[in-house]
């Protein structure tokens, strides 16, 4: 038999294989650029009847909140989209295709609520007042990034019964309810990069004479973390607001807040505020806080209690009331496995106006409470605050913080105050304060580099260098992170996938 093939049978032999290649190579093009997710696009130029397209965008971005699925991004050019009616995302991604809303490269995108319709507060809570403009529930793997919203009379971006929705590099400004609100039912939320500028501000508000649950007071706070658990807030700025800046409250888990810069807000800067069950393991360090009214607060005003919070390597400096307070507001439950360490605490309680009685809170570090277990206060910097360094109310038994486990040991202290204890706090605490600075401590200045530049780094002759006291060690690069292009531009897992 020849072995050899025909030229005609080489031809067709061929002609197969080229045919099966060619069909494969097809099958395989087509199978790729079905998996390759489409980019959207959104323009104030834009038409809603449009394919979403560079060349033909939509105009709106509730279109693209109603079309978006799994793995979808849309991408939202520069200008203003004044809205109506609140954004509503339809759709949630997965885990490995997330849905992205982003503002365009370069481009400034603001969408502006003020046109959208906030009713009066009937009903069940949550009111009309606490949803947002932009308003995620039930969803999950959603990133927003990179927009600005303003103008709300009720909340910026609120979520609720969610998880996997991020916030990256967003802004707020004027809302009548929190800027970025994450709420009950939410978990594995990461708010990174974000600002927002004068939260619960009263300007924003639509008046509904004559409802029970009416109030000039605008809910919640700048960035809101309501019973959240596995979160991340960090890298924000948070300004010019009329309430709290940061607030973690009501049953929030396993959160980290950190690297926030919070100054000139009415109310504390940073806030642990637990309601119904326990608020447990969160951790705030390495924030700057100043020119609010408490630069870091803890209450318990409901629940059982407070459990194991970290207080570490924050600034705190320039707020007119106490720089850290330990509360009895509400209905003042257990706070219980407390560490307050590393942290800088200088020119707190002072006040707006130069009078000659202390301001309705004062002091570094004030124990207003006495439902208090196992707190620690260790190499920290207490320095030039008003009336007292750390004081504890005369509610305290004699024997009370060996009773409780309160350990005050290892601080530098740097006091110009010529006070005779106890002072007197008779405009709202109705409290005497007696000043401590407990065991091991170091009466000297610190030697900051250049404190009113809110340079806080300690001079290498510094007594407070060789025992690492403060937020700020002694030789080490320094990096004023808050001042320079802050807050920073942040990349999203899910931007690589």
């Amino acid at each position: 038999m020849n072995q050899r093939l025909s030229s005609a049978t080489r031809r067709r032999f061929i002609q197969a294989v080229g045919t099966l290649a060619g069909l494969s190579f097809a099958k395989l093009t087509q199978s790729s650029t079905a998996t390759e997710k489409p980019v959207y696009y959104v323009s104030p130029q834009g038409n809603d009847a449009n394919l979403g397209t560079f060349e033909q965008p939509w105009a709106t971005i509730q279109k693209a909140a109603e079309t978006l699925t799994p793995g979808d991004k849309v991408f939202i050019r520069g200008g203003t989209y004044r809205i109506s009616e609140r954004i509503y995302p339809r759709n949630s991604g997965t885990e490995n295709q997330w849905i992205i809303y982003a503002g365009y490269p370069g481009e400034t995108v603001i969408i502006d609520g003020d046109d959208v319709y906030v009713g009066p507060p009937v009903g069940e809570p949550p009111f009309p007042r606490d949803q947002g403009a932009f308003q995620i529930e039930g969803k999950h793997h959603i990133l927003i990034k990179n927009l600005t919203l303003k103008n709300s009379h009720n909340g910026g971006f609120v979520v609720r019964d969610s998880h996997h929705i991020d916030f990256y590099n967003n802004t707020t400004i004027n809302t009548f309810s929190s800027g970025i609100f994450i709420g009950r039912g939410c978990y594995q939320h990461k708010v990174l990069g974000n600002t927002v500028i004068n939260a619960n501000t009263n300007e924003m508000l639509i008046e509904h004479p004559g409802y029970p649950y009416q109030s000039s007071v605008g809910p919640h706070e700048g960035i809101t973390i309501g019973s959240v658990e596995d979160f991340e807030v960090a890298y924000n700025q948070v300004c010019y607001c009329a309430k709290e800046g940061i607030d973690c409250k009501g049953t929030p888990k396993r959160g980290k807040v950190h690297h926030n810069y919070t100054h000139h807000c009415r109310r504390q800067g940073l806030y642990i505020d637990s309601w119904r069950d326990v608020l447990e393991d969160i951790e705030f360090y390495e924030n700057v806080v100043h020119d609010c009214e408490t630069g870091i607060a803890i209450s318990a005003e409901d629940g059982p209690k407070i459990d194991n919070i970290r207080i570490h390597h924050n600034l705190v400096f320039n707020n007119r009331a106490t720089g850290i307070f330990l509360s009895r507001w509400g209905k003042d439950r257990l706070k219980t496995n407390i560490q307050i360490y590393n942290n800088t605490i200088h020119r707190n309680g002072y006040g707006l106006k130069n009078t000659p009685d202390p301001h309705w809170l004062t002091g570094g570090l004030y124990f207003y409470t006495t439902n208090l277990e196992n707190v620690v206060v260790r190499d920290n910097i207490f320095s030039d605050n008003a009336w007292f360094q750390i004081g504890y109310s005369s509610e305290f038994e004699p024997d009370a913080f060996q009773t409780k486990n309160i350990q005050i040991q290892s601080n530098l202290f740097f006091d110009n105050n010529t006070v005779t204890y106890p002072v007197n706090l008779d405009e709202w605490a109705n409290d005497r304060v007696y000043a401590t600075k407990g065991e091991d401590f170091i009466e000297a200045d610190p030697l900051f580099e250049h404190p009113l530049n809110a340079n806080f780094y300690l001079q290498s002759s510094s007594p407070a260098a060789q025992k690492k006291f403060g937020a700020f060690p002694a030789n080490a690069t320094k990096n004023f992170w808050w001042s320079v292009n802050f807050p920073p531009q942040l990349n999203h897992p899910s931007e690589s996938l």
